[in-house]
């Protein structure tokens, strides 16, 4: 692979970036199309079951640091939980759950990622009070393990901004950080906006935004109105984001990629434009 360039783009620039889970369970495959589709970063996932080969795997670690020296790597997700199920009904973490976590921690802090980002979808969806005290509980040791590590730990669900503020003041710990899904929250029937506003003003909201809309999102190289591409200039005035990451599906659509890219370029031209005037 060759090694991506800075685009012109100086150290406070807003950066694109790309899901590996998304493109392929391949991580050179993924990193390839991420780098030919003009992607400024790449996110990767620990892997597990059908989610392609665990990153705790010495081989595979070492193919992982070799493609951060070709494409910036500052998030590891753990989609894999959503699989294991965080929490336990009762109260208290799952102790599979942390124990894969407390792996993709340490294969974090080798190949120098500054977020390890956990979902809480499907298994690990906190759908009452007892699997939200589990996830807190969860996250509150996965934080102390962050820190030593000087990582931050991302916490993503569909749950909306008082129901994830909620949350993080159970767990109470720095290291926390709340992720912005566009897609997430609109299909829970929440507002981004609101969801920026909100956890930012509490100083929790993580500023690297997830960008998803399964709509044909452009016309003529513009977004189509309404969609979350078209209300993405606001969003990113909203929340001081430092990175977006687009989140479709291009697997099954490998052109949507660079179309999603170039989506995320306007609204950033956008948005630091209005901030100029």
């Amino acid at each position: 692979m060759t090694a991506v360039s800075d685009r012109g783009r100086g150290p406070t620039a807003t950066a694109v970036a790309a899901p590996q889970w998304r493109i392929s369970t391949d991580r050179r495959a993924a990193a390839r199309v991420a780098l030919a589709e003009g992607a400024d970063q790449l996110h990767l996932d620990f892997g597990g079951a059908h989610r392609g080969p665990l990153l705790s795997d010495p081989v595979e670690l070492r193919e992982a640091e070799a493609i951060a020296r070709d494409i910036p790597v500052p998030v590891l997700a753990v989609n894999h939980v959503n699989d294991i199920g965080l929490a336990e009904e009762h109260g208290t973490a799952n102790p599979s759950a942390v124990t894969v976590l407390e792996r993709a921690l340490e294969c974090a802090r080798r190949l120098g990622t500054r977020v390890l980002h956990v979902p809480g979808f499907r298994r690990s969806l906190p759908t009452s009070e007892g699997r939200r005290a589990g996830t807190a509980d969860a996250l509150r040791v996965l934080c102390e393990r962050a820190v030593a590590a000087d990582l931050t730990l991302a916490y993503e669900s569909p749950l909306g901004p008082a129901d994830s503020l909620g949350l993080a003041r159970c767990v109470d710990h720095p290291a926390l950080r709340l992720v912005l899904d566009t897609g997430n929250l609109l299909d829970a029937g929440e507002a981004p906006l609101r969801f920026a506003d909100l956890v930012g003003a509490a100083g929790l909201l993580l500023p690297d935004l997830h960008v998803k809309d399964p709509a044909h999102a452009t016309d003529g190289g513009t977004p189509v109105p309404g969609t979350a591409f078209d209300a993405l200039p606001g969003l990113l005035r909203r929340s001081g984001a430092r990175s977006v990451l687009v989140e479709n599906d291009y697997a099954h659509s490998p052109t949507r990629l660079r179309t999603d890219i170039a989506l995320c370029r306007t609204a950033i031209g956008l948005s630091h434009a209005k901030d100029e005037r």
